[in-house]
């Protein structure tokens, strides 16, 4: 249910459903060919905007129907079990314009991944989390959701029930020119606000690297970093790099800003 309409998926089409009124009551109208829907669950409406998963791709409905880009989109369709499909379920977090698929990867029976879009800046992350069921805040102050044997309350404090969160987030590998030309990386410019009673507490930023696309990643350099730390001076030479920003410190929260690395092309030796 939208704002206006019911949308209706079938194998192979999308269909509105508008009241029109006698005698006929109700109309319908073909929005979208070879377009479907990969559960019934696998759709969320917020606001006005309508996201689904289908087979192969994200979908967005605003009036129109458009394909999101996504820039995980291997990620997921390249290890998930489309024989579970039927669990799989979207949910959204309106604390931070957030929608989020819950499915199950290839090697799995049950629920053991997500995918989240934030459809406030357009970017995607993927994570490992089992949920079967999730109800965004509204009744309640946060959002709940349930996983094999527990009801979890989300977005509230800054520990894992008592133990410190592992908290991270790392980008994809970034390059000099298509990977033509090694990187040299000397310097970066934190940006991240920390909350803590502790004003020592810190996270680290962590550079990994590797000079050709099949080898593993390496840990080239790991800089301890507070909110007072204006800049660190690191040594990371490679032909492509990983930053990966973490902490796993009790009562202890961050939000990241823009960091800023001094890069620049340079010669393997």
């Amino acid at each position: 249910k939208t704002r206006q309409e019911i949308l209706v998926w079938t194998d192979l089409n999308l269909h509105a459903m508008r009241f029109v009124g006698a005698p006929f009551t109700f109309g319908f109208s073909l929005l979208a060919s070879n377009v479907s829907v990969l559960s019934p669950n696998s759709v969320i409406t917020v606001g006005d905007r309508v996201f689904w998963m289908d087979q192969e791709n994200f979908y967005i409905y605003t009036g129109q129907v458009e394909a999101l880009p996504c820039s995980v989109l291997k990620y997921v369709f390249d290890d998930v079990n489309i024989d579970q499909s039927r669990k799989f379920f979207a949910a959204s977090n309106r604390m931070f314009n957030e929608v989020m698929w819950f499915y199950v990867s290839s090697d799995a029976t049950e629920i053991d991944r997500y995918v989240k879009f934030n459809y406030g800046e357009g970017s995607w992350d993927i994570g490992a989390l089992s949920r079967t069921a999730w109800i965004d805040r509204g009744i309640h102050a946060n959002p709940r959701a349930i996983g094999s044997t527990f009801v979890y309350l989300h977005e509230n404090g800054q520990n894992d029930d008592g133990s410190a969160m592992n908290s991270f987030i790392e980008s994809g590998d970034f390059d000099i020119g298509d990977g033509e030309q090694f990187s040299f990386i000397n310097k970066i410019i934190p940006d991240v606000d920390i909350v803590s009673t502790d004003s020592a507490a810190a996270i680290d930023y962590v550079i990994k690297t590797r000079n050709f696309p099949g080898d593993s990643l390496t840990t080239n350099s790991t800089s301890s970093v507070t909110s007072t730390t204006k800049q660190s001076f690191t040594r990371a030479r490679a032909r492509q790099t990983v930053l990966r920003i973490e902490s796993n410190t009790l009562d202890m929260g961050w939000t990241l800003g823009d960091t800023r690395l001094e890069l620049r092309p340079d010669g393997r030796r």
